[in-house]
């Protein structure tokens, strides 16, 4: 049975066979998922509890996704995002290793960090001043994406591009997972790609680009094109 069969199933029936089905069928998926976010060495994280948030994202996936939609985006599509965003809550919850434990939230509304608290070590002003640059502008990207991309393509563009730090997946890796040709990936990407860059945001950005470079024989259009916008706002900001 294909999963949106089982999941129209479980939540018509909560039928536990056809949920026990659906997670079968989509365990290679969470494996390959925790399988990105899992580093050796890291003793605050125990896999098989990452791999267990999966399960537990795919289930809620199944309880949420809407089976009565027209043209909504297939089950799997929507159930990457549950079980990306449990695995990833689990990594910043958990992960206490020496080399990121600075990183804990303090505060009542856990606004800063434990590194920011720590008197007498003077990181450099513009090291503070970039953090907070590309904190700001990850958070607009994440809005625009909501606003203009579909939720494959905003799926395509984090497991990409390593969002919030996580390790980047190559196209045939996300073609796996979303059963499609890493070629089909790669298109959707530049699908979202220029809706990005052509959105108000992109344009405005792609400005800003324009300004720095000071080059005046070109157009905008003709010189910030979609790969030097993804250059400027993908890779350097987007995974850091």
């Amino acid at each position: 049975m294909t999963n949106e069969e089982l999941v129209c199933i479980y939540q018509e029936w909560n039928s536990k066979e056809a949920l026990n089905q659906l997670i079968k069928q989509n365990m290679g998926i969470i494996y390959k998922l925790a399988n990105r976010f899992y580093i050796e060495g890291t003793n605050s994280i125990d896999k098989d509890d990452l791999i267990q948030e999966g399960v537990i994202g795919l289930m809620k996936a199944a309880k949420e996704y809407k089976t009565d939609v027209e043209n909504s985006a297939k089950f799997i599509t929507y159930a990457v995002y549950w079980i990306y965003a449990k695995m990833n809550r689990y990594m910043r919850q958990k992960n206490t290793n020496e080399e990121t434990s600075l990183n804990i939230p303090v505060g009542e509304n856990s606004e800063n960090e434990l590194l920011d608290t720590i008197e007498g070590v003077d990181y450099g002003f513009e090291n503070i001043e970039d953090k907070i640059y590309r904190k700001e502008l990850r958070e607009e990207l994440n809005e625009v994406m909501h606003e203009y991309n579909t939720l494959r393509e905003m799926e395509v563009l984090k497991l990409h591009y390593g969002w919030d730090n996580n390790k980047n997946m190559t196209f045939n890796e996300i073609g796996e997972v979303f059963d499609i040709t890493g070629q089909r990936v790669r298109t959707i990407e530049a699908g979202a790609l220029r809706k990005l860059r052509n959105s108000p945001w992109g344009k405005e950005k792609a400005k800003k680009i324009y300004v720095d470079k000071k080059e005046d024989i070109y157009s905008i259009n003709d010189f910030i094109n979609v790969e030097q916008f993804k250059n400027k706002y993908l890779d350097e900001v987007i995974g850091g």
